[in-house]
């Protein structure tokens, strides 16, 4: 299993609205991306610090996801008043208990 992490600096206020829009727009695409096992999305309500990961069969399922995560991280900053991507990585999962 393969798993791509991406942190953001949002908008406290705009969490919410973020994750609506991210539910809404993207989950059902990354839902029907073969391979794609889940998504975790967890953010802190004072800070504005998001982090999503997504987590997938492969390493070739997931490196075929890139332009749908991209999108969906473009639709996170837009709407959560964010300034990009501040941080991530992916790799294999070594531990998944």
């Amino acid at each position: 299993m393969h798993a791509r992490s991406k942190t953001f600096e949002l908008d406290p206020a705009k969490l919410d609205a973020a994750t609506e829009e991210f539910k809404k727009k993207h989950l059902h695409r990354f839902q029907a991306q073969k391979g794609f096992k889940r998504v975790t999305i967890m953010g802190n309500r004072k800070s504005g610090n998001v982090t999503a990961v997504s987590f997938w069969e492969s390493e070739s399922d997931m490196q075929a996801s890139n332009e749908l995560g991209r999108e969906a991280g473009e639709d996170m900053n837009r709407v959560g008043g964010g300034r990009g991507a501040v941080g991530g990585g992916d790799g294999e999962v070594l531990v998944d208990a």
